[in-house]
C-alpha cells in the first residue's frame, strides 16, 4: 500500500511537459501512431509505408504533401521540430543519411527515444511539384545507447 501512495505522489510531482513527452513517446512508437500524429499536426491526409532496413530492423514512415516549396510545409517542419526537440534529444547528422530518394533539396533531423530513432525531414520534389514532410520511425539496432 505504501508503494502505491508513493507512485501517486511521484505522478503528481511530474511536470506537465514530462507527462506530455511520455505520451508523445508512446504515440510515436508505431506506424499508426506516427500516422495519427502527423495527420493531426498537419491537418492533411498522410501516406504511410514500412520498409526493411539493411540492419534487418523495420522502418515505418508517413508523409504529408504540400505545394512545392510552400511556406506551410516549412512551418509544419518547424512546428514538428520544436515539439520533438522539446521531448527527445537530437542526434548528430551530417549529410542526408544512407538512403535519400533524390529530392531537389533535403532537410533532416533525427531524435532519440529510448527504443527507436525518429527522423523528421522536408523534401522538395520539383518533378512532382510537391514538398513532402516526412516522419520516420526506425527500430534501433543498438539498444540501449544508440544515441550516444
Amino acid at each position: 500500500m505504501k508503494s502505491s501512495a508513493t507512485f501517486v505522489f511521484l505522478a503528481m510531482a511530474m511536470p506537465a511537459y514530462a507527462q506530455t513527452c511520455d505520451a508523445l513517446e508512446a504515440q510515436l512508437n508505431t506506424r499508426d501512431g506516427i500516422s495519427t500524429y502527423l495527420t493531426q499536426d498537419t491537418s492533411r491526409e498522410v501516406i504511410c509505408a514500412a520498409a526493411l532496413m539493411q540492419n534487418g530492423k523495420t522502418s515505418s514512415f508517413c508523409y504529408a504533401m504540400y505545394e512545392y516549396r510552400s511556406a506551410d510545409a516549412q512551418l509544419a517542419l518547424e512546428r514538428l521540430d520544436a515539439t520533438l526537440s522539446n521531448c527527445f534529444s537530437a542526434r548528430e547528422m551530417t549529410g542526408a543519411g544512407d538512403i535519400v530518394n533524390h529530392p531537389d533539396s533535403f532537410e533532416q533531423k533525427q531524435f532519440c527515444t529510448p527504443e527507436n530513432t525518429l527522423s523528421l525531414s522536408l523534401k522538395d520534389k520539383a518533378t512532382l511539384n510537391q514538398t513532402l514532410v516526412f516522419l520516420r520511425l526506425d527500430e534501433s539496432a543498438n539498444l540501449p545507447n544508440f544515441c550516444e
